[in-house]
């Protein structure tokens, strides 16, 4: 129940940021709840993933021979249907960066990590979290935002993967170290009260040294002041790290090395090692993960004593693509871009507005979700999930018989 709390509380982070809340959480001087949502809800949103497939594929057993084969065939039949999904949603136009192509595309990435001990697992994803933001910025650098890579597919594949919204350099040991987390003994409190204390740790170690870092490696490499990463390149890449350059620049090779010359190393490797939301860096990936942790440790903690308050939040994290769709679905109704109310997102309207709207859809999901889950069960989308991931391992079995 736990999890599925945490996964609950990830889905309701990210409305909030989809909405544009601004509202604050003590008081005129208390912390923006934007800034505790923003960014953070998503990448919780990863590592319960991760933990959820390790649960749906052994849970504390890694998956060997017949069980291994099976486990693959369904994460495959999973993530073609989420995929499918995902792109149906991006073609509502909602505004909002959907995160369900990226993770059927995770899913099948992920097919050949099932049979992985949980040591590898974690080791695989520090050394991603650690190497993965430098080369991609390294190699965007030496690449001139594109240059060399061929027009197309080329292009929009690595802008996609990389340099979008949800980069695989982020998510994909976010998701591996969630499988980590998943092969525990996660009903024992001992684990629960490790895992919280650890997130605590990290969180701390990730954004206090992500501050520093961000503050002094722009003026190691170039003499000037400290520069964000958000600033520091655009959402496609590093156009604005080459003075008038663009995303669609390809530059002949007399011009290559001067061009070449400009790059502004100091930025690309503050964007590397960022630590802002949504900026792909290590020390956000590091510091965001370690506030996962927390977050799972502390609602697998509050899930005994508090199970029948927690029930309505359990409710709609077991079913997250249904209470995801829905939620996108309505934005694209409501605020873009059929926009019968567009002004209940902050940046269309009243920004006090935006928080009643996130409470509506809370208190909607809330309501409906637990009414489907104490009378049908499992949602309908998951369902539809499920049912796919059934069938493309139906052949094996009868194969078997």
């Amino acid at each position: 129940m736990g999890v599925d709390v945490a996964r609950g509380l990830a889905i309701f982070g990210m409305i909030g940021a989809h909405t544009g809340i601004v509202w604050m959480v003590a008081g005129p001087d208390g912390p923006d709840l934007a800034a505790i949502v923003q960014g953070r809800s998503s990448i919780l949103f990863a590592v319960v993933a991760g933990i959820s497939v390790a649960l749906a594929t052994g849970r504390g057993q890694r998956p060997r021979g017949e069980a291994l084969r099976s486990a693959r065939l369904r994460m495959a039949g999973r993530a073609l249907v989420v995929l499918a999904l995902g792109l149906a949603l991006e073609m509502l136009g909602s505004g909002i960066a959907v995160i369900l192509p990226i993770y059927g595309i995770l899913f099948l990435i992920l097919i050949p990590f099932l049979g992985l001990r949980r040591r590898t697992l974690a080791l695989t994803a520090a050394a991603i979290a650690v190497a993965g933001p430098t080369v991609v910025a390294l190699l965007r650098a030496v690449t001139l935002s594109g240059a060399g890579i061929p027009q197309g597919i080329g292009g929009t594949a690595v802008d996609f993967l990389l340099s979008g919204s949800y980069p695989l350099t982020v998510w994909l040991p976010l998701v591996l170290a969630g499988m980590a987390l998943g092969r525990l003994r996660l009903d024992r409190p001992r684990t629960a009260a490790v895992l919280l204390g650890s997130g605590v740790g990290l969180a701390a170690f990730g954004y206090g040294l992500g501050d520093a870092f961000n503050g002094t490696v722009r003026g190691w490499l170039t003499g000037s002041g400290s520069v964000s990463s958000s600033s520091a390149l655009s959402s496609s890449g590093v156009s604005s790290l080459l003075p008038g350059s663009s995303s669609s620049m390809r530059p002949d090779a007399r011009s290559y090395l001067e061009q070449l010359s400009e790059v502004d190393l100091g930025a690309a490797l503050s964007q590397a090692w960022g630590v802002t939301p949504h900026s792909g860096g290590t020390w956000e990936i590091i510091g965001s993960g370690g506030f996962a942790f927390a977050v799972v440790g502390a609602c697998l903690l509050a899930a005994s004593p508090f199970r029948a308050l927690l029930v309505p939040l359990a409710a709609v994290g077991s079913m997250p693509l249904t209470a995801y769709t829905a939620h996108v679905v309505s934005f694209a109704v409501l605020i873009s871009p059929l926009a019968l109310a567009p002004g209940l997102a902050s940046w269309d309207g009243d920004p006090a507005a935006s928080g009643w709207f996130w409470i509506g859809c809370v208190a909607a999901l809330l309501a409906a979700c637990t009414t489907w889950a104490l009378s049908r069960g499992r949602g309908p989308l998951e369902s539809l999930v499920a049912g796919a991931a059934h069938r493309v391992d139906r052949p094996a079995d009868s194969g078997a018989r």
